[in-house]
């Protein structure tokens, strides 16, 4: 094992629309960060941001960047985020000035960060984030901790099962319920009688979702989206604790190619209940091993 974290990522697009998604992070002697990014696929017909591929997708990009400035430590983020999302509103509302867009299309994207210290033989880390985005870590003694939410069928699961479109009617009149109900709610993000996400209100900042654990060296961690994430929670194909064993023999790109391949065995959606068959999935890889 190396005596310094490293860091492997991966983010591949769901199917042949753009990837709204990503997953990165960096590594130095004493310190790291990493973090995924789950832009929400658009519910209307519009992009409004030229030459973006999808206004999800340019928020992906620009929070990635941002994210990557942040400082390799485990001080609270709070403050930081909120500058972050006010970063990214000025420059939506620069590329949209002379658009009119409805509350449904702004773009929105799940993130979870983790930012990670060394002090002798331990580790700190610090997560912040909003979504459904998630981490798991094991510590040496095999202790696992997990962040985040692996509900069964995924953190929607509950809300969507009504819908038919949901298990895989591909009628047209199943498609719009599912979309009405998805621009209803997407309305009503980050007010108080919605939800908190990433998006262009820095008032988001303030809701982040924040936890800190102190490891004893060697650790491991993979952060992943939920389209990742399905490898557990929708096909049930791994458990947290052998998902992490895979990733640690093996890497990120076997467990992709698997993804896919329980995809397109369930094309329908019915044995897997989701939304999309195929969703962008991204993971980061961390392997934490403080000096000795």
């Amino acid at each position: 094992m190396p005596a310094l974290p490293h860091v492997q990522s991966l983010s591949r697009p769901g199917g042949r629309t753009p990837n709204d998604d990503r997953a990165n992070g960096a590594a130095g002697t004493s310190s790291g960060h990493a973090w995924v990014i789950d832009g929400a696929t658009g519910v209307g017909e519009t992009n409004y941001i030229s030459g973006a591929g999808s206004d999800a997708a340019w928020l992906a990009a620009r929070l990635d960047e941002l994210f990557a400035q942040l400082p390799q430590t485990t001080e609270p983020l709070r403050v930081a985020m909120r500058r972050i999302i006010g970063r990214v509103r000025d420059d939506y509302l620069v590329e949209t000035a002379r658009l009119s867009v409805p509350d449904y299309a702004i773009p929105s994207a799940a993130a979870l960060y983790c930012g990670w210290e060394q002090s002798g033989h331990r580790l700190h880390l610090r997560f912040s984030g909003l979504g459904d985005c998630t981490a798991i870590v094991r510590e040496s003694s095999g202790l696992l901790h997990i962040v985040g939410d692996l509900a069964d069928g995924g953190s929607d699961a509950a809300a969507l099962q009504d819908f038919e479109a949901f298990r895989g009617d591909t009628s047209e009149s199943a498609r719009e319920a599912l979309r009405s109900y998805l621009r209803e709610r997407r309305a009503r993000m980050n007010r108080p009688d919605g939800y908190w996400i990433f998006s262009i209100m820095p008032e988001a900042a303030s809701h982040l979702n924040e936890q800190t654990l102190c490891l004893r060296s060697p650790a491991i961690m993979i952060m992943m989206t939920d389209g990742f994430a399905r490898l557990i929670d929708h096909f049930h194909a791994y458990t947290p604790e052998t998902l992490l064993d895979a990733a640690m023999s093996g890497g990120l790109e076997p467990l992709y190619e698997e993804l896919r391949a329980l995809e397109a065995a369930d094309p329908d959606c019915r044995a897997a209940p989701r939304v999309k068959s195929e969703d962008d999935a991204s993971a980061v890889l961390v392997r934490l091993e403080a000096d000795s």
